[in-house]
This record gives C-alpha cells, structure tokens and sequence, in this order.
C-alpha cells in the first residue's frame, strides 16, 4: 500500500511538472513574439510606486526605452496619490506598471508653445520590408477625481502618435495616430504596416493637446510579426466630427471669437485657426 502510494504520489508530481512546463513555456512563446523588448515598461529600477521622470532619470530607470523630449510618469497598480490619498489610475492593463504622457503649453509673445511627452522603446532586432508587423497597444483617459486636492489635478484624456525610427531620439516614419482616449477603461488600438528602413525603434509622442497638463495613460505595446494585408490608415475628413473649440488658455470657445483656435476631431486630428476679422 505504501508502495503504490508513492506511485500515485510521483505521478501526481510528474503530472504539475509537466503541466508548469507547458504553462512556462505558452508565456516564452508570448513573450518571444513581442519585438518590443519592454512594452509594458515592467523592467524599471523605480522606487516609489508614481514618479515623473526628466530625460535623465528616465534614461537611468527604465529599461530598453529612451525619452527624448519633455518628460513621462509612471505608476504602479498599488499607486496612491494626491491628499488625501487617492488610488489612481485604476491599474495597469499588463503586469504592474503603465505609463503618462502628455503635453503642457509654454506661453511666449507670439504664440503658444507645446511641449510633448516623447520616447522611443528598442526593438529585439532591425525590421524587415520583406515581412508586415502587427501593433498593437492600450490607451486610456486618466481620472477626473479627485478635484481641487493637493498633488492632484483634473487631467482631461490626449492622443498619441506613433513611429518607427532607426533612432531612439528621433520620430521617424509615422505609423499610426490614436483617436482621443475618451475612455476611463483601456482601449486597444492596433495597425499593421510594412517597413521600409530596418528600423530598430517604435516612437511614441503625445499629440499636441489643448489645455493645461493633457495626458493620455499608455501601457502594452506589443509588435509581432504577421500575414495579415497591411491597414488602410488614412483619415477621412468627411466622417470626422469636430469634438470642440478651443482658445490657447484651453478654454471652450465658438467658432467666431477673435484670436488663435484650436479646432480638436474625433479623430484625433487638431487644426490651428487665426481669426482676425
């Protein structure tokens, strides 16, 4: 009896080996088929669980990434902020970590000035234009709440665009523009294209927004190799639906008020008007 119990018992241990093998193994399938060598911004050497990161610190925190303009946070899913203290953001789509970015305007004489959020990730290995590659990538709008506390802010949603470059400080050839992270849920967004300068980096930039502190929260970015045709990704002006009108202080305006506009579409798009009748 006891004899055959430890048969039992080493079949049963033979059996969770061979079944933790295979579960290991599907995840290094998974992982191996993203090119992007950290699309979750899970390998970091960040301390607390929000920080925001200048072009120095984050080079010296985040792995395989480089921001080459202005500045990104990053938050943890444990992350409390503001005071009092406030749970935000709502978690990361994959692993722990997710990613803001934004733009913020600088007022000079003559015009306003926006300083997007920019930063490239590394690829495992140079593209190919013999093969398509699928992207694909979560977005959301940052809460609303809490209002009026400390350390916090009312940060409305952004797009981002998106490239691929043979640099990691340079934008490159355009892939991709998002529409407007409307959504207080992640939402995925996905093309595919064909490359055509063996590029080794996606870039990622906050598109211009139109009020103070416009952010938009990032996390997943994965890029696989793929049979599927490539998209069409063009816009089309005809069913594009203007969201709102707004002046350089961000604030909400009619199409006949004086002075600098920002016109902001549904599909992300933002047009510059000068009225000066």
């Amino acid at each position: 009896m006891r004899f055959g119990g430890n048969i039992n018992y080493l079949w049963k241990m033979k059996e969770l080996i061979l079944i933790t093998l295979l579960f290991c193994s599907a995840f290094n399938v998974k992982a191996q088929n993203n090119l992007i060598l950290n699309g979750s911004f899970e390998i970091n050497s960040i301390n607390p669980c929000f920080i925001g990161l200048d072009l120095f610190n984050y080079i010296s925190n985040i792995s395989y990434s480089t921001l080459y303009a202005f500045e990104a946070g990053f938050h943890q899913d444990s992350c409390l902020r503001c005071i009092p203290s406030t749970y935000w953001g709502g978690g990361a789509k994959e692993g722990n970590w997710f990613g803001s970015i934004g733009s913020v305007p600088h007022h000079n004489t003559v015009d306003t000035v926006w300083k997007n959020s920019k930063l490239s990730l590394q690829l495992i290995s140079s593209l190919s234009n013999s093969k398509n590659y699928k992207l694909s990538f979560y977005i959301k709008e940052p809460p609303d709440i809490p209002l009026n506390t400390t350390g916090c802010q009312e940060t409305p949603s952004n797009y981002i665009n998106i490239g691929i470059s043979n640099s990691a400080t340079n934008f490159g050839t355009h892939v991709y523009t998002s529409p407007i992270g409307l959504n207080a849920d992640w939402q995925q967004y996905s093309i595919v294209f064909n490359p055509q300068n063996a590029e080794e980096h996606l870039t990622i930039e906050a598109g211009t927004g139109d009020t103070n502190y416009f952010a938009v929260l990032i996390d997943d970015f994965v890029l696989e190799e793929t049979t599927e045709p490539v998209s069409v990704n063009e816009v089309n002006n005809n069913n594009r639906q203007l969201l709102k009108i707004v002046d350089v202080l961000g604030k909400e305006s009619s199409s006949n008020k004086k002075g600098l506009l920002f016109y902001i579409y549904t599909d992300g798009t933002v047009e510059k008007k000068l009225i000066i009748e």
